[in-house]
């Protein structure tokens, strides 16, 4: 079985999100900058003032490696798998998997979307798919 993860109360409403298949992240009260991770405080302004925000869901690929070694026995059945950085359109950076596609054909620029992998009944992991 794969690791969970584990949520702290700042990051429960990414969760909230997630499991109803919306990408939503922190957006400045004042700045009106999205930020990921979650924190208490925005790094552009310093306001403590924040709102979860749906995102577009899309971004590009800017980076990405390709796993053929086993490290954690529970991701086996996945190799090889990629682990890739996505530029969304809003601004920040997030890894996760890029899936609907072969990892050869992935490619620097590549538009992605957002989807979400249901992995039980409280959890659902973001990924990314072509457009």
């Amino acid at each position: 079985m794969k690791p969970l993860p584990k949520v702290l109360p700042l990051e429960r409403p990414y969760w909230e999100h997630a499991k109803a298949h919306r990408l939503a992240l922190q957006r400045c009260a004042r700045c009106s900058q999205y930020r990921f991770p979650a924190s208490p405080v925005c790094p552009e302004c310093n306001s403590e003032q924040s709102e979860w925000t749906p995102t577009s869901g899309r971004g590009e690929l800017v980076s990405w490696v390709i796993f053929h070694k086993s490290y954690f026995r529970s991701f086996d059945s996945d190799l090889p798998y990629n682990v890739a950085l996505i530029r969304l359109d809003e601004g920040p950076v997030m890894c996760a998997n890029v899936v609907g596609i072969d990892n050869q054909a992935l490619a620097m620029g590549m538009r992605l979307k957002a989807c979400f992998d249901d992995i039980n009944d409280e959890f659902s992991i973001l990924r990314f798919q072509p457009e």
